[in-house]
C-alpha cells in the first residue's frame, strides 16, 4: 500500500483479514466460497515498474479472489491482472477468479481479452449501480441508532468510496471514516475504519490517505495493534535471558509512543478527555504536554 506508512501496514492487514472474514460478496454479484483471509500480495517482479496487486482473498474452498480497483476502465489493466494472475498460479497453484472493482463514475469496462490460445475473463463489478449517498444515510440511521450492522451493511461501510454519489470521492471516505467512528463496539471500529482506509488507498488522492491514516493512528486500537510488536519484542528478548532489563526498555519504549502520539494529539487541538480515553496516560501527563506546547509558541 504505496501510500499507507509503512508502519501501518500490519494494522491495516490485520483489519482487513477481521472485516472481511467469513463474508461473501454476493451483495456485488461475486457469487464466490466465502473468504477466509487476505493473504499478502508479493509477487516475483518481472518488471520494476509494475505496480503491485491490489488483493487477494483465500477462499474456503481453498481458491483465491483476486480484487482490483480501478477508476479507468482501460484495456492495458486487464494485461497487468492477466500477468499477475499468472505469476500467483506459479506461486502457489490455486485456482483465481478475478473481479475488477469500478468506482462510480464508470459505467462500461471489457472483461475479457484474448491472446491467441490465452482467452483471459475477469468479472466486472461497476460501483455506479449503487447509489451512495443513499446507503449512507440509510448506513447513517442504523449506527447512530446502535441498530446491529448486517454482513452486507458492514461491507456497504467498506465500500462506500467506491459508490455512486453527489460527493467527491476522497470526501466520501472522509465520510465513512468518520462514520464508523460512530460505531460503538471498539473492536468492529477499528476494524471497519482499517478496511475503509486499505481499499481506499488504492483510488482516492494522497493528501485524503494521509487524513484517513491519521484517524487510524488516532484510535485506542490502533496504538495498541502499533504496539504489538514492541510487546512482541519483549517476549523474544525474555527468551533470550534479557529479561528484566528488556523488559523495563520496552515500558519505556511503549510510554515514550504513548507520549508521542498524545503530544501530537495536543499540537491538532484535541481535549484532555480523549487524549486519556485513546493514549491511556494520567491527566497530569497530558497536563505538562499542554505546557510544553503553550512554551513553544
Amino acid at each position: 500500500m504505496a501510500e499507507i506508512a509503512y508502519q501501518n501496514n500490519d494494522i491495516i492487514m490485520k483489519c482487513m483479514s477481521e472485516a472481511f472474514k467469513d463474508t461473501a460478496l454476493s451483495f456485488y454479484g461475486l457469487n464466490t466460497a466465502r473468504i477466509k483471509a487476505v493473504i499478502p500480495t508479493e509477487l516475483p517482479v518481472l518488471e520494476v515498474s509494475e505496480e503491485a496487486m491490489d488483493f487477494v482473498f483465500l477462499l474456503e474452498d481453498n481458491s483465491f479472489l483476486h480484487l482490483e480497483f480501478q477508476t479507468n476502465n482501460k484495456k492495458e489493466n486487464l494485461i497487468r491482472f492477466l500477468l499477475y494472475d499468472a505469476r500467483l498460479y506459479k506461486k502457489d497453484r490455486k485456482n483465481i477468479k478475478t473481479a475488477v472493482i469500478y468506482s462510480g463514475n464508470i459505467e462500461r469496462a471489457i472483461d475479457s481479452i484474448k491472446i491467441g490460445s490465452i482467452n483471459y475473463i475477469v468479472s466486472n463489478v461497476f460501483m455506479k449501480a449503487f447509489d451512495g449517498d443513499m446507503v449512507f444515510a440509510e448506513l447513517n440511521d442504523k449506527i447512530k441508532g446502535k441498530q446491529k450492522l448486517t454482513e452486507k451493511d458492514k461491507l456497504n461501510l467498506i465500500f462506500l468510496p467506491m459508490m455512486k454519489s453527489n460527493v467527491d470521492k476522497n470526501e466520501m471516505a472522509i465520510n465513512a471514516v468518520e462514520l464508523a467512528f460512530e460505531i460503538s463496539d471498539d473492536k468492529e471500529r477499528m476494524l471497519y475504519i482499517g478496511a475503509i482506509v486499505g481499499i481506499s488507498d488504492k483510488f482516492i488522492d494522497k493528501k485524503y490517505v494521509l487524513r484517513l491514516k491519521e484517524r487510524l493512528k488516532m484510535t485506542r486500537v490502533g496504538i495498541e495493534l502499533r504496539n504489538e510488536g514492541i510487546e512482541e519484542g519483549m517476549k523474544e528478548g525474555l527468551k533470550e535471558g534479557l529479561k528484566e532489563g528488556i523488559k523495563e526498555g520496552i515500558k519505556e519504549g511503549i510510554k515514550e509512543a504513548k507520549l508521542e502520539d498524545a503530544s501530537k494529539m495536543v499540537t491538532k487541538g484535541y481535549n484532555i478527555d480523549d487524549i486519556i480515553e485513546i493514549t491511556g496516560l494520567r491527566k497530569e501527563e497530558i497536563r505538562k504536554l499542554y505546557e510544553l506546547s503553550k512554551q513553544k509558541h
